[in-house]
């Protein structure tokens, strides 16, 4: 049985300014070390009717359709909420509930595109209770919300199983049916951030970026905007550092192999997993898909992650 809710209902942008770059080297070292102790796609995303554009009004009659909502289970996760073709819908912690605030703009929308109304919305088969539905006025229409919290596609998710979004940068979550985030079902393995005997920190260049911090190997260390500078805190724990593995001082200390980094910059904060480097405050990590120097898989994820700058800053790409 279906349900018929009639549909009643910020933008951010950053813009960086960017001067000169070059190809990847390593940099003069700078000797020493400091005691323990102290790529986004441009494609326009598709709506799941029609193919047309997301980001603007739907083509033809779509527009006067509703969204149509339902429940489904999909190996690995509790029950989520999809669309009557089975596409995931998520949730993203940078948004806001109580009052129901979207933050994803412009690229974002590009990546995650959001789920409109249209002429309202329908409950296919129960299980979501029609009174948490609502909307939030947006560019593209009108944005459906659950509990509050606005919802999402992901670009790469397409049919009922894809779970390409799934703890993208430790802030979007596919929807369970009541509006929190749909838990794994699944025991996994948690490896533990290794501990050297030293970290090295130092300062490269790649191609399209300025100057970024690495360890000595070349790989790119990153900052989360939801951590705090000042107090240093770090806000990624759990299945976020199955992800982002914080930067551990090593047993003997930190070697700074780059006179770009002020050492007195340079700090720990304690974490379960000892003590995580920080640099002007802000907790460091690497991203896992990183490896070696050039790698910048995490650059931009949810739009909270960058690799940063030796003066703590986010490292901007190139013009």
């Amino acid at each position: 049985m279906r349900k018929s809710l009639a549909a009643t209902f910020t933008a951010l942008a950053a813009a960086l300014t960017l001067t000169g770059c070059g190809a990847a080297f390593a940099d003069k070292p700078a000797g020493g070390s400091t005691p323990a102790g102290n790529s986004t796609p441009t494609t326009q995303p598709v709506t799941e009717e029609n193919n047309a554009p997301a980001n603007g009004a739907q083509a033809g009659t779509d527009e006067e359709e509703p969204k149509v909502l339902k429940v489904q289970q999909v190996p690995g996760l509790s029950p989520i909420v999809t669309s009557a073709s089975g596409r995931t819908v998520y949730r993203f912690d940078n948004d806001s509930a109580n009052p129901s605030k979207s933050t994803c703009f412009d690229e974002c929308a590009k990546l995650w595109e959001p789920v409109l109304a249209g002429s309202g919305v329908e409950i296919d088969g129960g299980g979501i209770d029609e009174r948490q539905i609502d909307t939030i006025d947006r560019p593209e229409g009108e944005q459906v919300t659950l509990k509050g919290w606005p919802l999402y596609y992901f670009k790469d998710d397409l049919k009922l199983g894809e779970l390409a979004g799934q703890g993208r940068g430790g802030l979007w979550f596919a929807v369970n049916p009541k509006g929190g985030k749909a838990k794994s079902t699944q025991q996994t393995e948690t490896t533990a951030p290794v501990q050297k005997d030293v970290q090295t920190l130092t300062v490269n260049v790649v191609d399209g970026f300025m100057p970024f911090v690495t360890n000595q190997a070349g790989r790119t260390i990153y900052r989360f905007d939801n951590d705090s500078a000042n107090p240093s805190r770090t806000s990624c724990t759990g299945e976020c550092t199955k992800k982002w593995e914080p930067v551990l001082a090593g047993k003997n200390g930190v070697k700074i192999l780059s006179n770009k980094i002020n050492r007195g910059s340079v700090g720990t904060i304690d974490r379960a997993e000892g003590k995580q480097l920080t640099l002007n405050g802000w907790p460091l990590y690497y991203f896992h898909k990183d490896k070696k120097l050039g790698q910048t898989a995490g650059y931009g994820v949810g739009n909270a992650w960058f690799a940063i700058a030796p003066d703590g800053k986010k490292a901007p790409r190139c013009p």
